[in-house]
């Protein structure tokens, strides 16, 4: 790629070693003295050079000869004249089949004349093959596909009565087309073809027919107007004029500049200069009313004014439909005044385009000579991917032929006053001003890249206000560029003003490694103490840190280095001392790592180092007095310090490890060590059951990916027939691997999600998602996929796998190039295509071996006998089905569970003869072997469905369907289950591997072919067309399923046609309109789904008696039957995404109605009150009808109702009370609606599992509570609601009816009845003094005990998070001694409750220490207080839930405190002003679920909660420790999928209280 301004004839773009203007294809036969010589003739006479074969009449039509077909290759364009018995020449067949070729490889354009032979004829080969022999049809009709093709290619219809301007037609069509006023691009168009695939794509990425404007912006010299010249060049001729306007800028400063360029741009568009343009106003006017009547291909190159673009282009509303302009500026401010549609930032070259186009011009060959290659490298690493340096270096150098020379010049290149680069490069520099070339100057003697601009300020310590001006121009102008985050982004090639530059980039080149481990902290109170124990620790455990004293200069800017380390690490180890917050350096630091952490994804773990962690989040005690400290010592911003304490806030609120008082900090450092070593996650994907011969392949694929020394990123294709074992593989090596990288990404069934609505943006989101840990990013379209992509990989070393790729499209989507991966980066891509691979120019391909024979035999057994070795007897059998196999795993599998349930060799040996009827080559007629053993027809028609109609569709759905048609649905796909030829997965969707697909659509072909009759399912259009059009009589066929493209225009049927398939079942068609009367249409069909279906109303005369299932989403029905009819046996109706429905139908007459969804009918006002005549009805989801105001009244009366949805309907405003009556109702989900109060009646029902309403969102039983809080607020005026559980044994109170405390409940006559109690007071004062009269009513009232617990919120010593489960033990442990202990658990057990408790156990006196366990983070954390109470503030853990809470007392007491001493445990929520009473009896006791959930929902992160054990008044309490248990990381969360149509399935969550007291 280079750069230049000068405009001449070029070499043609398709094909450079063309020698003839245009290839003459015809017959001799019948136009040799007509057409072909007259066309010929005005051809040459136009100045065209045409090759035309004048031997065919001396060849007698014979195979054509070799100059013939060097001929076709060497010609730009092919004209292909089509008579009657073009079809019929050899020689023409041969021709064509060349042509094609050449169109495909080499781009050759192909011009179609019909002559005297209409087009839709030769389409079908009509008029060809009308004059033809019976034995010549059947040889010319294996060309047919070469003729449908070029019969697609717009052409001319010649008809002999006016050949003459027929033929002037042609001429000044092929004249166009041949244009040869392509402008020069380079002489070494290096690089150039990718960037031009980019912008042409970006060009055609609008489908609306609306003008495209596009800017390309970058620094001077980097390529802008090279690229736009060859994308002029490329597409030029798609339009009805063009022209490209070079060197704008120039021109302007011209005499009469602008008029210029106006009347330039007229005389390009309208090929005349009648026209006159006088001055610039006029032009304006002149331009804006003949511009928009023409398609136009418009360039400005080389912008730089506002009132340039104002002159040339207005506006969007300047030009014509499907209008493309390019600007090409280096002010990227221009651009967002024009409002462009897209920018695309130009490039620099990487190292080996740049040192390919330096070679040319300084070696004239492509490649450095022998001797050069060093120095030539330090060139290019100098030129920073300019290719205006490379070239003016390279011809610089082009005569020098002495190593001593260049490092000479190499030298003096470093030097400020270097005048080798021209004025070009440096206009930019030299238009600044005097106050901003110092700027410039200042940023240039740093490597600052990534900086944010805050910290730069605050390094240069000079006039703020200047420089924040001066970096705005240096922007504008694109010599200094900052990014979305105000981070500096640098092009190292304007780095050229000082020697030290080139050695600070160098320095920080060199010291581009990655850190596990960046580690923060404060020396003076932490470094000799602690900071090199942990250091030494976390690298002798094999983890890279970096400590900012060992790899830097303490006097160094925190600028590069420091910032640079920080975000090449991986992790933060924050040790937060007592005076980390009076360091402005720390906080920088601190700044800067959550900075990335929220951005970046960067795994922080603070180390609370003889500090609490609330100090740190509070900004409050010894550390708040230091941050103040700082904060008066240093001028700080309003932002900054914002910025410092939304740090330490957030740092302060993360989970992590504290050291307070430590007697073993060797302890503390090896649970910090063992926390960061565990923190890869362990999400592996699902490889096999048995996955035998996968290891041998996965070091294979590894050796591959680790075979390249260099950082660069590497692409390793898997390459495959299906059901080899690609994705299989690709897991393995992935759950192998992944930990070694910064971020991976596993994109499963590329192929099949991106045929799906929205599918190719939903992969682009889902792979930003992976690697960045957010969803923030969104992504839109897919062009700005790829620019966000492509921005945003290359700054991580990623690990990438892209399963089941079958489209290049795919493959520009999502890893368009190397050059979108960070360095060290791995891609692994799994396809059937190795041609997709060599286009994407991978660097390795692993082809799938096939499985040897004793790999095969394992396999195979595992599948048929349940272990790995045959069983005795069928050993020879066994290797004789396995040589059949072929080595294919999925093949084995099947066949294998075919012969799971046969034991007899009689019936192997059938199996095997069978197998041997079989090619080895045709794998699908292997796996039909599985198809032949199905007993049962019936089982065998279910299978062909499915292949056909309903893969990814619901079991459940599909089933009930096929029961309608006479089936045993149910029986049926559990067999094809069990024989491995269907799989339903959790959302009980029905898959089948795409062999298995491909093979039930191979024996519904060959099955027609053998009898002679058409196929009893059509998928194709070709085959629904050809069955269609040529059918007499009525046909056998059970489903047609007919999908278009969205690319494709509509295609247009006659439902006549359908008369003849009157025997259909199943119909399924998108994108395609029936023309005619519906009562054609089979009166037998059970399923009907239409995408898209085009009529207001289905028509009266279609005969839907028979319907099971109706899908016709994206309908634009208003009303689904404008007269009713009695539809008895329809179950499903989907009529989602109808924009233009406003009514229901009519539900009476559909009696038996199961499904209901309508999602996303804006206009849909009502819903029929007959709603309540559906007695069957199980599912109603009516989420986003934005229209409907109310649900009838008459829809609470529906029973069976297990679902409703009505989330998005923004005007509905009330649910009725009525809904307690739904009494199946499972699923409520009514978020993004108008109610704001959630009637009682949903809380009494009975039936209620999940709700998502007014804020509330989860399962009922945890969300119940916090509904019945919202009403006791005092702006609901409700009256104090009591519910009571099991007689008088449990109580709740809400007491929130006035603003007065002291009108408390009267439970006193009851609390010696209760054994539990829940109590929510308004205020702390009614807290205080509800425990207080508690004590009383106890008799157990003691100073102390009032102390401990009316101080709570005054106390908290670590942070936490709690919940219950219902589960009891109060196991005991006492002695003679005056020590005794009691332990008491609430909770649910799990590994870790359980090797806590055998801790605790073999600890308690008597025979233990009496040294209780402490902390194990995460696993559990310990709390104690003298006395018996404890508080603690409640904390969020990430990855975790709280399992178990368990509280220990030493009690100076008599034997057996269970049975007398202990009176009651309270559980106190000081900010939520709860109180929960558990008596000792109720500790014995067993509670139920839902009980205990009620505890636990009460209880959030960041809760001050209070733990108090009340005893007899002879017992003496010495001390208490309570204990936080947390369950292990659970990878999979379950939640409703309320999307889905069908069904929900809900999962319990796990919590649990624990309280120990010794």
């Amino acid at each position: 790629m280079a750069s230049s301004g000068s405009s001449s004839i070029s070499n043609n773009d398709i094909n450079p070693s063309c020698i003839y203007d245009v290839f003459l294809s015809f017959c001799d036969k019948d136009t040799s003295e007509s057409l072909a010589s007259y066309l010929y003739t005005a051809l040459t006479v136009a100045g065209i050079v045409v090759y035309k074969d004048e031997d065919k009449l001396l060849n007698h039509d014979q195979m054509i000869t070799s100059s013939v077909l060097h001929a076709i290759a060497g010609s730009r364009l092919s004209i292909i004249v089509f008579s009657k018995l073009y079809a019929v020449s050899t020689c023409c067949r041969q021709e064509l089949e060349k042509i094609m070729e050449c169109r495909r490889t080499t781009c050759q354009i192909v011009v179609p004349v019909f002559y005297d032979a209409d087009p839709s004829g030769v389409f079908h080969q009509e008029d060809l093959l009308g004059e033809a022999s019976k034995y010549l049809k059947q040889r010319i009709l294996k060309k047919d596909k070469l003729i449908h093709e070029v019969c697609n290619i717009s052409g001319f219809a010649v008809h002999s009565r006016n050949e003459s301007e027929d033929i002037m037609k042609i001429v000044d069509h092929v004249t166009n087309l041949l244009d040869r006023t392509d402008l020069f691009v380079a002489d070494h168009p290096v690089g150039v073809k990718s960037r031009v695939q980019d912008i042409i794509q970006l060009l055609n990425s609008q489908e609306s027919k609306s003008p495209l404007l596009l800017g390309v912006w970058g620094m001077g010299g980097i390529g802008k107007t090279t690229i736009a010249k060859a994308a002029y060049n490329k597409i030029h001729h798609d339009f009805e004029a063009k022209s490209f306007l070079l060197n704008v800028r120039e021109v302007w400063e011209q005499d009469n500049g602008i008029v210029s360029l106006q009347q330039r741009l007229l005389s390009d568009i309208y090929k005349t200069t009648k026209i006159k343009i006088e001055t610039v106003e006029s032009g304006k006017m002149i331009l804006q009313e003949r511009l928009c009547h023409k398609r136009i291909f418009l360039v400005l190159d080389d912008v730089n004014k506002l009132d340039q673009l104002n002159a040339l282009c207005g506006s969007h509303g300047w030009f014509g439909e499907g209008s493309r302009i390019i600007i090409t500026t280096r002010d990227d401010d221009l651009l967002g005044r024009l409002k462009v549609h897209y920018v695309y930032r130009m490039k620099e070259m990487d190292s080996n385009e740049s040192l390919e186009l330096f070679s040319w011009h300084v070696f004239k060959q492509p490649i450095p000579i022998e001797g050069f290659g060093d120095l030539s490298t330090d060139v290019v690493k100098y030129s920073g991917g300019s290719p205006l340096a490379l070239e003016v270096i390279g011809s610089f150098l082009l005569t020098r032929r002495s190593k001593k020379e260049w490092k000479s010049i190499l030298e003096k290149l470093t030097k400020p006053d270097v005048k080798l680069i021209p004025d070009m490069l440096r206009l930019s520099f030299d238009n600044l001003s005097d106050n901003i070339k110092e700027t410039f100057l200042d940023i240039a003697c740093l490597n600052l890249s990534g900086m944010s601009l805050d910290d730069l300020i605050q390094i240069f310590k000079k006039d703020v206000h200047f420089k924040e001006l001066g970096m705005e121009e240096l922007v504008t102008i694109s010599l200094v560029q900052i990014d979305s985050e105000k981070r500096i982004e640098r092009d190292d090639l304007l780095q050229l003003l000082g020697r030290e530059i080139r050695k600070e980039k160098s320095t920080a080149m060199a010291a581009g490694r990655i850190y596990d481990v960046f580690l923060s902290f404060r020396g003076n109170d932490t470094r000799a103490k602690f900071i090199s124990h942990l250091y030494t620790a976390l690298e002798n455990a094999g983890i890279y840190v970096f400590r900012d004293d060992d790899e830097i200069q303490r006097g160094d800017q925190i600028s590069a280095s420091l910032l640079q380390a920080i975000e090449q690490s991986k992790i933060s180890i924050v040790v937060l001392s007592r005076s980390y917050a009076d360091s402005r350096w720390c906080m920088l630091e601190l700044e800067n790592i959550m900075g990335n952490s929220r951005t970046q994804g960067m795994v922080v773990v603070p180390v609370f180092y003889e500090i609490d962690p609330s100090e740190v989040r509070n900004q409050s005690g010894k550390f708040g007095e230091d941050f103040e400290s700082l904060l008066l010592r240093t001028s700080v911003d309003t932002l900054k310090l914002s910025n410092w304490k939304t740090a330490l806030a957030e740092v302060g609120g993360t989970a992590g490890v504290v050291i307070i008082n430590s007697r073993n900090e060797s302890e503390d450092i090896r649970k910090i060590v063992d926390h960061v070593t565990n923190l890869p996650d362990r999400t592996d994907l699902f490889v096999a059951d048995h996955p035998v011969g996968v290891d041998s392949r996965v070091q294979d694929v590894i050796q591959l990916l680790n075979n390249q020394e260099s950082k660069d990123p590497l692409l390793l294709g898997i390459w495959g027939m299906g059901g080899i074992g690609k994705t299989t593989i690709a897991k393995a090596a992935y759950n192998k691997i992944r930990h070694d990288f910064e971020a991976k990404s596993f994109l499963l069934n590329v192929r099949e999600v991106w045929e799906q609505d929205n599918g190719v943006v939903s992969l682009q989101q889902r792979l930003l998602s992976d690697i960045y840990k957010t969803t923030k990013i969104k992504i839109e379209t897919v062009e700005s996929g790829k620019m966000i992509l492509q921005e945003r990989l290359r700054h991580k070393r990623i690990f990438l796998v892209l399963d089941d790729v079958n489209k290049v499209d795919q493959l520009n989507a999502l890893c368009g190039s190397h050059e979108w991966f960070g360095e060290g980066s791995r891609i692994m891509i799994t396809t059937r295509d190795d041609d997709l691979l060599s286009r994407l120019k991978v660097d390795y391909v692993y082809r799938m071996k096939e499985m040897d024979g004793n790999e095969s035999l394992e396999l195979f057994s595992w599948h048929a006998f349940k272990q790995p070795i045959p069983i005795e007897g069928f050993g020879d059998l066994s290797t004789d089905v396995v040589m059949y196999s072929g080595g294919l795993p999925i093949a084995l599998q099947v066949i294998g569970s075919f012969l799971l349930t046969r034991r007899r060799k009689k019936e192997w040996k059938s199996v095997l003869e069978k197998l041997k009827l079989i090619p080895n080559d045709e794998v699908l007629e292997k796996l039909k072997i599985s198809f032949d053993g199905l007993s049962d027809d019936d089982v065998k028609e279910i299978f062909l469905d499915i292949a056909f109609f309903f893969i990814g569709m619901d079991q459940e759905e599909v089933t009930t369907i096929l029961e309608g048609c006479g089936h045993f649905a149910d029986i049926g796909i559990s067999l094809l289950v069990q024989k491995s030829l269907v799989t339903v997965d959790r959302k009980n969707k029905i898959g089948m591997h795409d062999l298995l697909r491909d093979m039930g659509r191979e024996i519904v072909r060959k099955k027609s072919i053998e009898i002679s009759k058409e196929p009893s399912r059509l998928w194709r259009y070709e085959d629904v067309d050809s069955v269609l059009s040529k059918a007499t009589r009525a046909l056998d066929v059970k489903g047609l399923t007919l999908k278009m493209s969205r690319m494709d225009s509509r295609t247009y049927m006659e439902t006549k046609d359908f008369e003849k398939i009157n025997k259909l079942k199943f119909l399924q068609l998108a994108g395609v309109q029936l023309e005619g009367n519906y009562k054609y249409l089979s009166r037998d069909i059970r399923w009907l789904c239409w995408h898209g279906f085009p009529l207001k109303y289905t028509p009266e005369e279609f005969h839907q008696e028979h319907l099971v299932a109706v899908d016709l989403k994206y309908s634009h029905l208003e009303q689904v039957w404008k007269k009713s009819q009695l539809l008895k046996e329809l179950k499903f109706l989907n009529l989602s995404h109808s924009h233009n429905l406003k009514q229901t139908p009519d539900f009476s007459y559909l009696p038996n109605l199961e499904k209901l969804i309508l999602k996303d009918c804006p206009n849909l006002s009502s819903v029929s009150p007959n709603i309540g005549n559906l007695k069957k009805i199980l599912l109603i989801n009516l989420k986003d009808c934005t229209g409907l105001c109310e649900l009838p009244r008459s829809i609470y009366k529906l029973k069976s109702v297990k679902t409703l949805i009505v989330s998005g309907c923004t005007k509905i405003d009330k649910l009725e009370e009525d809904i307690e009556q739904m009494t199946s109702l499972t699923i409520l989900v009514a978020d993004k609606t108008s109610v704001t109060r959630v009637p009682f009646a949903v809380v009494r029902s009975k039936s209620i599992g999940f709700i998502s309403l007014c804020g509330f969102e989860g399962f009922a039983r945890n969300v119940f509570p916090s509904i019945i809080q919202s009403w006791m607020s005092p702006t609901n005026g409700i009256l104090p609601l009591v519910q009571t559980f099991a007689g008088t044994s449990s109580l709740e109170f809400f007491d929130e009816q006035d603003n007065s405390f002291y009108g408390l409940p009267s439970f006193h006559k009851d609390l010696p009845n209760l054994q539990r109690l829940w109590f929510k007071c308004k205020s702390e004062a009614q807290l205080n003094q509800t425990l207080a009269s508690i004590l009383d009513n106890l008799h157990t009232k003691s100073c102390e005990e009032l102390e401990a617990m009316q101080n709570t919120a005054q106390s908290s010593k670590f942070v936490t998070s709690a919940s219950t489960h219902c589960c009891s033990q109060v196991p005991s442990s006492s002695s003679q001694n005056s020590l005794t202990s009691l332990f008491i658990q609430i909770g649910m057990n799990c590994r870790v409750t359980n090797t806590l408790k055998e801790n605790i156990f073999q600890k308690m006196p008597p025979n233990g220490s009496g040294l209780l366990p402490g902390d194990n983070y995460p696993d559990w954390l310990a709390f104690n207080d003298n006395g018996s109470s404890v508080t603690f503030e409640v904390p969020k853990v990430d990855g975790r839930s709280l399992k178990t809470i368990m509280c220990t007392v030493y009690s100076s007491s008599p034997g057996d405190i269970t049975s007398e001493g202990l009176k009651v445990l309270l559980v106190i929520n000081c900010t939520k002003n709860t109180i929960q009473l558990h008596k000792s009896d109720a500790l014995l006791a067993s509670f139920d679920e839902e009980e205990w959930q009620k505890v636990v929902s009460n209880t959030e992160p960041g809760d001050i909660v209070n733990v108090t054990v009340v005893f007899e008044n002879k017992f003496i309490v010495k001390k208490t420790t309570v204990y936080l248990v947390y369950d292990e990381p659970n990878d999979i969360k379950a939640k409703p999928c309320l999307e889905s149509d069908g069904n929900v399935s809900n999962n319990g969550l796990n919590y649990a209280l624990l309280v120990q007291i010794i």
